[in-house]
């Protein structure tokens, strides 16, 4: 089996059968689906049972005992039960290209890649037509490439990078090589959001060889109603955001402390937990200006106390970097 795509399957019953359609025009074949349901409430999962007999044994379909409120999870679930040289990770309301595997595929066999990243693709909005199709790049690559190019393969350049976001988040921007993300043990952290920030980063600190390619072969659906734009309470807001600050932090502190290029750049270790701290504050910063020091006192013990309080004498420094980045933006 040449990839594995995996697909975590939450209520995508408007868009399932759309994306699980453009897998089966696929030119290439010799691929596997995996379908991992996150105990899905709509008719996803029969959806997705309707579709088994189409792919002539290459699917999959793994329920979960419990829903795990995010991705992470059924995208490791789905890594476990692959059998790929390569691993695909796509959601359930996209869709890739006719050719997009053969493409990929082709792309990381010439240049032995680890890690094939597109630069660029396509976007629509909830109703897919080759009409509203829009190409635009994940990243904020100053200039785009225009043909295949390996990125660098000094550890600093990489980093500097993914300070400047040169390197989109998301996992379907990445075809990787399953056995380098299993020898390295780059899983998801199950984290509410920003879990494919930190999964990237591990991506790109650890993989020998990243290939560029400008290629636009995943069309990605914006819904409305995705679960990280859900309407929720200025304290859920914070809560929400504090779940990834609390725990990402920590996993990035041992993820950095294992490799010796950061032991020996220190200076690299600060800014990268400082730039995902200050990612997770843009994102409660409209929330912030509906409590007083007080109150934002308050809501961040009860969390910071949630786990095993080790973090309990930074909670006033971090209300202090809250209002300092708060003014900032502000004024």
């Amino acid at each position: 089996m040449k990839i594995s795509v995996i697909i975590p399957l939450y209520n995508a019953e408007k868009f399932f059968g759309a994306c699980l359609e453009s897998l089966l025009i696929q030119t290439f074949t010799d691929f596997e689906v995996i379908v991992v349901d996150d105990c899905s409430t709509d008719s996803s999962a029969t959806i997705a049972e309707s579709y088994l007999k189409n792919f002539g044994g290459r699917m999959k379909i793994i329920t979960l005992t419990e829903n795990t409120g995010n991705a992470s999870v059924p995208r490791n679930v789905g890594l476990e039960h692959a059998r790929g040289e390569y691993v695909y990770f796509m959601d359930n309301d996209d869709l890739l290209i006719a050719d997009a595997l053969e493409t990929l595929y082709n792309f990381a066999q010439a240049y032995r890649a680890d890690v094939v990243y597109m630069e660029r693709g396509f976007l629509c909005g909830e109703e897919f037509s080759a009409e509203n199709l829009v190409v635009s790049a994940w990243d904020k690559t100053p200039t785009p490439i225009d043909e295949p190019m390996f990125e660098t393969d000094e550890l600093g350049g990489r980093v500097e990078n993914f300070l400047q976001t040169r390197y989109g988040w998301a996992p379907w921007e990445k075809f990787v090589r399953r056995d380098f993300l299993v020898a390295d043990k780059i899983f998801f952290p199950p984290i509410k959001i920003s879990e494919d920030v930190l999964w990237t980063f591990k991506v790109i600190c650890s993989a020998k060889k990243i290939l560029r390619v400008p290629t636009p072969l995943y069309i990605h659906r914006s819904p409305k109603n995705s679960w990280s734009r859900t309407k929720r309470t200025p304290h859920d807001e914070i809560k929400f955001w504090l779940d990834p600050l609390i725990k990402g932090v920590d996993l990035l502190d041992e993820f950095t402390g294992s490799l010796k290029f950061f032991a020996q750049n220190v200076g690299y270790r600060f800014e990268v937990t400082n730039f995902f701290v200050k990612m997770q504050l843009a994102g409660m910063l409209g929330a912030l200006d509906n409590f007083d020091n007080r109150e934002l006192y308050e809501i961040i013990h009860r969390e910071f106390s949630a786990g095993n309080g080790k973090h309990a004498a930074l909670i006033a420094n971090l209300i202090i970097f809250m209002n300092f980045y708060r003014n900032k933006l502000n004024g």
